[in-house]
């Protein structure tokens, strides 16, 4: 995995998402890991795995809720209520 500083990005752009392509990159400012550059199909990747995880996070949640005895009625009079 590169590193680069955060003043390297300028001048060797072109070089460092070339480089982002096959590895991600690693962005340094103030002796800190600031941002990574990935590529679009890492990228792509990255975000199906979230909405995996946030949509069974979501299931596990609705089948909790029914377990408990939440409804679509109840869920909706919630959703309407003023307070």
């Amino acid at each position: 995995m590169l590193q680069v500083s955060a003043s390297e990005l300028p001048k060797d752009f072109s070089k460092i998402m070339d480089t982002a392509q096959k590895e991600a990159v690693i962005v340094r400012k103030n002796n800190l890991d600031y941002v990574a550059i990935i590529s679009m199909e890492d990228y792509e990747e990255l975000i199906r795995l979230k909405n995996q995880r946030l949509k069974k996070l979501a299931d596990e949640i609705g089948h909790e809720a029914r377990e408990k005895g939440l409804t679509s009625e109840i869920l909706e009079d919630i959703l309407n209520s003023d307070d």
